[in-house]
């Protein structure tokens, strides 16, 4: 601080009521503002908005349906499944879900035309089949049909003919939807003309008011059916899953773990403080600044009406890190100060001192840690945008919290009354052993570092992106049970679609050459005209894709036109359908047959065919690309269909999107964030040497962590692959703690007491700061959400590493560039 600036902030602290009465009226506004904070649970919140994928799945969508239903499965506790009381008991669960509002419609085997029980004429079809509502219906005949059945078996009912599984489509929201293309279609205008600007503003208030609403609903449906099968659970075993279940419970899951693990992670921290500082004012007033930085924060948030998702709600734990960090640091500062100060030194002199002498190494770390999260914003995955301004936003809050409000109230408190140096304080065994292993043997560290880096060049290379949904959510949950059973006996998980394009119906062209068509099939056509566009070639080209899919041991049921061409052979004699008999069969279906069993795979106006494949996820671990390209390289280099004529779309698509553009995003981005970081170093500094030593232990921390999770198998996910800038970040601050110290003291004295008086008093501060959050992460472990103990877990080893490379490797590097050359 220049003397003019530190005048002016002196006073400031001689005032520290007017500073508090601020600052209250501050969290008012901010307490007021949070109730506009909100959580975005939506699917949309797991892909990466720029994603051709995305607008290409978008497109689908509106040809055929897109992912917007629930599976529920049950299996009876006792009795078989298509007996009476069982059948009546499913049949009051199905009308149950049918008045739940929210739900458009349920699918369940009550549904499926029984074409053999007993076997059904080709002219009866309209009007001649039977369903389990039958009450002629042979239950026998009826299990043996559905269990073999090539459409129904693994999708209405299992393999083994013990468990169903039913449908619960859910109604779309019109004017979301209207909402949300407008929207998009106003980023794209604005992309080209500024003047849109207000209106784009306008259209994104709209849409996330019509969101917030939309959430709540499909809550209230959510919580809806769970007491409904809570109902019949004495009965049944029943599951629950779905792609519009998986984002709300893991923002459920997330909120669940800040309330429960974060007051555990607040206790134990405090608990840890008590340990290190005995005294309660340094229990409370870190916990009290780091909580005032958090509710200003999420106050801007709700200002803004910026939600938070799965990704970005890491926030609160990261500003908490954060914050204690330099809680911590300003604690330690100013109990040096307070015990080398004169005994009748004022108590403002001494705040106000400890301040200023702290003012750059808090300001930098702040900048560096900055850097580090402003590269999240360089990828095109909206939340991981939002983490990353979200973060930069915070730690500038928590810098004006500890600079305006933390000071206030330790003015306000008492002079402290030290009960022991500092210097006993700073004893610690791992802080000697640190201090004798950099100083004394710094070859063996040397070599250390060498080996460490060949074992992490190693573990980075056994790094994967192979995410399955199960897996986010240990065993014991109900989404995890409820993924898992349908997997294992209703055909898979997550949908995938594959799309092969066809020249669209032309009924003008096509209706000329239908010569050799009857009259009555003539008069037919006029009902549905379409039917002509069907062709055994169309049929043959989906079916040679639908073996394919079924021949790979990560597909698991697959539902095409090819499906039920093979159930239609039974009118053929067992022979495939040529054209005239796909066009008698499609014109003697019922309408609401059609609906159900057609048109969700052909459009045919549009030109398109659809296979829907579902994925299996608890087998063995399988790459989501390597599938995806598979497909398309199997159509064009062995069916010879030109490139492009088949697609691959669906939520697995665009998931695996995600992950790979947030991992291309940050490995490229990593390499400005080192050199941003080391600019950051220079200036500070204003020295070379210092820059590269402060700059090295760090990085290679970033990549030890990389490659402890490759050896630990931790895949890359939407939190993991944020964990490099998070480490950088953490690590950095404490070498900047460190090497500010030591240039200080560098000044006054030689390079080995130098070494040893940043240890011995900011050493300490990293050690507390280290083992606190270490503490308070590791309860984080606990969480059903595996991508939260993945987090916890990481950033407690993340702490770790930067507290050794900044004990142990940084003094070593010191000594090298800025004073010893000889290596003792």
């Amino acid at each position: 601080m220049s003397n003019s600036f530190f005048s002016v902030y002196r006073a400031y602290l001689s005032k520290p009521w007017l500073g508090l009465a601020l600052f209250l009226v501050l969290a008012a506004v901010s307490f007021f503002q949070a109730r506009y904070f909100y959580y975005d649970a939506s699917a949309d919140s797991l892909v990466a908005q720029d994603d051709p994928d995305l607008a290409y799945y978008r497109q689908v969508t509106k040809h055929f349906s897109g992912e917007n239903f629930l599976f529920l499965t049950y299996t009876p506790n006792q009795g078989g499944l298509l007996t009476p009381p069982v059948l009546a008991d499913i049949s009051n669960l199905v009308e149950a879900l049918k008045g739940v509002e929210g739900v458009a419609g349920v699918a369940s085997f009550f549904d499926a035309p029984l074409l053999k029980s007993p076997p059904v004429p080709i002219s009866q079809l309209a009007t001649g089949y039977r369903t389990l509502n039958s009450p002629d219906v042979d239950l026998k005949a009826a299990h043996k049909e559905l269990t073999t059945s090539p459409l129904f078996k693994e999708l209405l009912i299992s393999e083994d003919g013990k468990s169903t599984a039913i449908r619960i489509d859910l109604a779309a929201n019109k004017e979301l939807k209207a909402l949300f293309e407008e929207r998009q279609r106003l980023r794209e205008q604005v992309k080209q003309n500024s003047d849109f600007e207000n209106a784009l503003k306008e259209a994104e208030e709209a849409y996330r008011e019509a969101y917030k609403l939309d959430a709540q609903a499909t809550e209230r449906v959510l919580n809806k059916v769970r007491g409904i099968r809570a109902v019949f659970e004495d009965k049944a075993v029943i599951h629950l899953g779905g792609v519009p279940m998986i984002a709300p419970d893991m923002i459920g899951y997330v909120k669940r773990d800040i309330r429960t693990f974060g007051l555990a992670s607040l206790i134990l921290m405090m608990v840890t403080l008590y340990a290190f500082f005995r005294s309660w004012r340094w229990v409370v007033l870190p916990v009290l600044a780091p909580g005032m930085t958090l509710l200003i924060t999420i106050g801007l948030l709700g200002l803004m009406h910026k939600p938070v998702t799965v990704i970005s709600a890491n926030f609160m734990s990261l500003l908490m890190i954060l914050s204690v960090s330099i809680g911590v640091h300003l604690i330690t500062r100013y109990r040096e100060i307070l015990w080398e100060s004169k005994k009748g030194a004022s108590h403002l002199d001494i705040v106000a001192k400890t301040m200023k002498v702290k003012l750059a190494p808090c300001f930098y770390t702040t900048l560096t840690t900055a850097a580090g999260f402003a590269s999240l914003m360089a990828s095109s995955i909206i939340p991981v945008v939002d983490f990353g301004w979200i973060m930069c936003m915070g730690v500038f809050v928590a810098l004006m919290v500890f600079y305006l409000f933390f000071p206030v109230l330790v003015v306000l408190l008492p002079k402290e009354v030290l009960k022991k140096t500092t210097k006993e304080e700073a004893d610690t065994p791992l802080i000697k052993w640190a201090y004798t292993l950099s100083t004394r043997k710094m070859a063996r560290v040397l070599t250390g570092t060498i080996l460490i880096c060949v074992v992490t060049a190693v573990g980075i290379f056994s790094l994967s992106l192979h995410n399955r949904f199960p897996d986010y959510f240990k065993e014991s949950t109900d989404i995890h049970q409820g993924l898992a059973f349908i997997d294992q006996h209703l055909g898979g998980t997550v949908p995938m679609d594959i799309i092969v394009h066809f020249p669209p119906y032309e009924p003008e062209v096509l209706d000329e050459d239908d010569d050799f068509f009857d009259e009555e099939a003539d008069e037919e056509a006029d009902e549905y005209p379409e039917r002509y566009w069907f062709t055994p070639d169309k049929i043959s080209t989906v079916r040679a894709l639908e073996t394919y899919l079924n021949n790979r041991p990560e597909i698991g049921k697959v539902l095409s036109l090819a499906t039920l061409e093979e159930l239609a052979r039974d009118f053929n004699g067992g022979k495939p359908l040529g054209a005239v008999e796909i066009v008698a069969i499609l014109g003697a279906l019922p309408q609401d047959v059609r609906e159900s069993f057609v048109a969700p795979y052909a459009a045919p106006e549009e030109g398109l065919m659809r296979l829907t494949a579902r994925i299996h996820e608890t087998g063995p671990v399988f790459s989501r690309g390597d599938l995806i390209q598979g497909i398309k390289d199997y159509a064009t280099e062995q069916m010879g269909l030109p490139e492009g004529a088949v697609q691959v779309t669906g939520m697995n698509v665009l998931f695996h999107g995600m992950l790979k553009e947030l991992f291309n995003s940050q490995a490229s981005t990593l390499l400005a964030v080192v050199a941003v970081t080391f600019f950051m170093f220079l200036v500070l500094l204003r020295s070379l040497p210092l820059a590269v030593a402060g700059l090295v232990p760090n990085v290679l921390a970033a990549f030890v962590i990389l490659g402890f999770m490759g050896f630990a198998q931790v895949p890359l996910d939407m939190m993991t692959l944020t964990i490099a800038a998070i480490v950088i970040g953490i690590g950095v601050d404490d070498a900047i703690h460190y090497l500010h110290y030591f240039k200080t003291k560098r000044g006054k004295t030689d390079l080995l007491e130098a070494l040893r008086y940043s240890h011995s008093h900011i050493g300490r501060a990293l050690y507390i700061t280290s083992l606190t959050v270490v503490v308070g992460f590791s309860v984080l472990s606990l969480s059903s959400f595996v991508p939260t103990v993945h987090f916890g877990i990481l950033a407690a080893v993340a702490m770790v590493l930067a507290l050794l490379a900044n004990l142990v490797l940084l003094p070593v590097l010191l000594i090298i560039f800025a004073g010893r050359k000889k290596i003792i």
